[in-house]
């Protein structure tokens, strides 16, 4: 059960990364104008492992607390 809600929780947050993909480009708004003349931008965006561990770490709470809530109402 844990596995799944882990799971679930993880392609939750792919899915809504993937429309926030689909919804905005690049070149949209006060963006455009730090665009490189070639199309990309000149900051770097990559993402941390300290950020994406720490997001990791958050799920992993989140998931357990709605998995103990399950278990006591489940329980009664």
């Amino acid at each position: 059960m844990r596995r799944l809600m882990v799971l679930f929780l993880i392609l939750s947050t792919i899915i809504a990364m993937s429309f926030a993909q689909l919804n905005f480009s690049t070149g949209w708004g006060k963006r455009a104008s730090n665009a490189s003349p070639n199309g990309g931008s000149n900051e770097n965006c990559k993402t941390s492992v300290e950020v994406l561990m720490l997001i990791y770490k958050l799920i992993q709470n989140e998931a357990q607390r709605v998995f103990e809530c399950n278990k006591f109402t489940n329980d009664k």
